[in-house]
């Protein structure tokens, strides 16, 4: 769940813009020189410039996996911050865009959108101080938990909701607006914050005092996959962002990361081998040798992940249903051959 602003946008683009013939847009980008990846102009973790005024973040590492798949060079992509309605609808050149919505039945099957891979699978959750010793929802019994209703009051509804399930007594402080949740929680006027977990995690990076004394709950109580956008039609660009995807997923199950590379290409893992040459069928989206350019570009998905939210990111957000269908999640990806 996001910004109503971002919704909107994020609808408005894609919605009201013409549809492609298969192939017309991954033609264009090619002849253009570059991807442009429509994000978040300022969100913690997802889409954000650093000091330099690079951009950084798991968005940003996504749109440069893509652009590596195709052009066989991370650089060649350009970012337009699509947070109001004005920046979308003034181009329409932007090819895809990344934590625009939860993938629905309702926006996809409704509208002109389609949807790729789940990058992220997110879900309410909660964020609690360390010292209270809460490791499950169950300990948030006779606690007050933040939570706003600027999402059509999703976040209180399907708190009620879980509590009531439970019979559990929900102490609640409701807040019109998602920041100001969070400067309650911060400045201790609840026991717990609830949100989706990846904007509890844009929380902790971008407010919190000391991240080392908060942690987000591994339990979520609702799905909200996070997923790229695209127009309907451009069936061969949707084929490439899927695989660029795949391909970061894939990366990490057999365990090849940018450091490996070289001595990966003596595996004699026929799954190693095909990954690292994938079928020649596959030039006609990609540039020669597209697997091992995303690796070396951004690593594997699980490299992606721990910089930006995990063990390497002040969040520290667990990876739950995030982690590979081999140790207990949810990440599942077609093999490469």
């Amino acid at each position: 769940m996001n910004g109503l602003g971002r919704i909107a946008a994020v609808l408005s683009l894609l919605l009201f813009s013409g549809e492609s013939q298969a192939g017309e847009r991954l033609d264009a980008i090619k002849v253009r020189g570059f991807l442009t990846c429509g994000v978040g102009a300022d969100v913690p973790g997802f889409s954000q410039r650093d000091a330099k005024g690079q951009w950084r973040g798991f968005d940003i590492d996504t749109c440069k996996a893509i652009a590596a798949a195709i052009f066989g060079d991370a650089a060649k992509l350009r970012f337009k911050p699509i947070d109001t309605l004005v920046n979308f609808a003034a181009d329409r050149d932007i090819d895809l865009v990344l934590r625009g919505l939860t993938w629905t039945s309702g926006r996809e099957i409704s509208g002109r959108l389609r949807f790729g891979p789940i990058l992220i699978y997110d879900g309410q959750g909660f964020l609690v101080p360390k010292k209270l010793n809460i490791t499950e929802p169950a300990g948030l019994v006779g606690h007050t938990i933040c939570a706003s209703s600027d999402t059509y009051a999703e976040f209180v509804t399907a708190l009620q909701r879980y509590f009531r399930a439970r019979n559990w007594v929900l102490k609640l402080k409701v807040t019109q607006h998602r920041a100001d949740a969070e400067d309650a929680f911060f400045a201790g006027e609840c026991d717990a914050i609830s949100a989706d977990s990846t904007e509890l995690a844009e929380a902790v990076i971008g407010k919190a005092p000391h991240p080392e004394d908060i942690a987000i709950l591994p339990q979520q109580i609702t799905k909200e996959p996070l997923v790229p956008l695209l127009r309907k039609g451009d069936d061969e660009f949707f084929d490439a962002v899927r695989w660029a995807i795949f391909a970061l997923i894939d990366a990490e199950e057999l365990g090849i990361n940018a450091g490996n590379l070289e001595r990966m290409r003596g595996s004699d893992d026929p799954d190693v081998k095909a990954f690292l040459a994938p079928a020649p069928k596959t030039a006609a989206a990609f540039s020669p040798g597209w697997t091992t350019a995303i690796v070396q570009a951004v690593g594997n998905y699980g490299d992606i992940y721990d910089r930006n939210f995990g063990d390497n990111s002040r969040a520290k957000m667990p990876r739950g249903l995030s982690r590979l269908w081999t140790k207990g999640g949810a990440l599942y990806a077609p093999p490469i051959r």
